[in-house]
């Protein structure tokens, strides 16, 4: 049972939530951890893009104003909380399912701003709560969450996993942030290039030298049809291909490179367990 927050500095394009979908599923198909991933955004349809076709008639109801079903995703579980109506295990039933009893999602796609301002000062409750319950939490962190609340997740994160671009001063900036950040320099971190290309000056060794990281830093590169999985609903069916694949196929490195990140961030979560 661990909680693992994938930030990033600003709202540079990172690839964080693709990084976050890729691992998750890729973890949802090889093993048999109970996975939760908490979407932080306000009303952000990535992930339901990612694994779930558009629901028209949901569609046409929301656009006439219609409320939507308060007992689901976020905004119910947070009202359940509030109420004092609620415990560890039934957090699975607010959540949207990937894959049965090993990858949930908890989200909301369709408040109010006021409900969203409301509820989401209690996202670590819910992280708290869920981490009783999944063996793993991860937690897509919104850069436009305020500090406060950023700092509450990355507190109770037992890993926190760096987004980076590979652009020189977002690089820069996030140096000066860990030095001043005292959570970040209290928390294990694992940095993570998304959306990666290798031909840039700015690859994994070159950062890794950079940023002084000793243990180096994982990548997830960019990988068309994934990207298009991502848009198409069909996230789930592309790992379930890609379960095994030939080491020539087109799309091995991006595998491998998931898989890599992957049994990096578990090992690190066994090796901080260890030491407790």
């Amino acid at each position: 049972m661990a909680i693992v927050s994938f930030w990033s500095n600003g709202r540079e394009e990172t690839g964080k939530s693709s990084a976050i979908v890729a691992l998750s599923t890729l973890l949802g198909v090889n093993h048999n951890y109970k996975i939760l991933v908490l979407d932080t955004k306000y009303n952000d349809n990535f992930y339901q893009d990612c694994f779930w076709k558009e629901d028209k008639t949901i569609k046409m109801i929301n656009s006439n104003n219609a409320k939507t079903d308060i007992g689901h995703g976020i905004s119910g579980l947070s009202k359940a909380i509030l109420s004092n109506k609620t415990s560890p295990e039934i957090v699975t039933n607010y959540t949207k399912i990937v894959f049965k009893d090993r990858l949930e999602l908890l989200m909301d796609t369709n408040v109010e701003p006021e409900e969203y301002e409301r509820h989401k000062t209690i996202f670590t409750d819910i992280v708290k709560m869920a981490n009783k319950y999944y063996d793993l939490v991860f937690i897509d962190i919104d850069s436009s969450l305020d500090n406060k609340l950023t700092d509450s997740l990355l507190e109770i994160s037992n890993l926190v996993v760096v987004c980076l671009p590979q652009k020189l001063r977002k690089i820069n900036e996030y140096l000066q942030l860990k030095e001043e950040n005292l959570v970040l320099r209290s928390k294990p971190i694992l940095p993570l290039i998304g959306r990666y290309d290798k031909h840039s000056k700015y690859n994994a060794k070159n950062v890794s030298r950079y940023i002084k990281e000793k243990r180096g830093i994982c990548t997830i590169p960019y990988n068309t049809l994934f990207f298009e999985a991502c848009n198409e609903a069909t996230v789930a069916d592309f790992f379930i291909k890609f379960r095994k694949i030939n080491s020539k196929d087109r799309n091995a490195m991006f595998i491998a490179d998931v898989r890599q990140t992957a049994e990096k961030i578990i090992s690190r979560l066994q090796e901080l367990q260890m030491r407790m």
